[in-house]
């Protein structure tokens, strides 16, 4: 097994051919598209819920992998973004929980 960090980068590697070709609007189509598979997936109680964990877990991959697809295109710095986001959030959520 790799880091996961190393198979990001792999993964926007193996984008490289596909983003030069599409812009941006095209990779956030798709992940919408994505999302939405995901969220059908989720409501469908017809499917036992081992297979829908599976279902669930290969299209999250799907997600994630195209998510490569955009922090390439945009030169996007994940670990950043991700850090960043995860500051903010965490100071609005202890803030609202121990109130000053």
């Amino acid at each position: 097994m790799i880091h996961f960090e190393e198979l990001w980068e792999e993964c926007e590697k193996l984008q490289k051919d596909i983003v030069v070709e599409g812009n941006s609007s095209e990779i956030i189509n798709e992940l919408m598209m994505k999302l939405n598979i995901y969220k059908a997936i989720d409501l469908n109680s017809n499917i036992p819920n081992d297979e829908r964990q599976k279902i669930k877990s290969r299209t999250l991959g799907e997600i994630l992998l195209t998510f490569t697809q955009l922090s390439l295109k945009d030169n996007i710095n994940v670990y950043e973004a991700l850090y960043t986001a995860y500051k903010y959030r965490s100071i609005e959520h202890y803030a609202s929980k121990y109130p000053t």
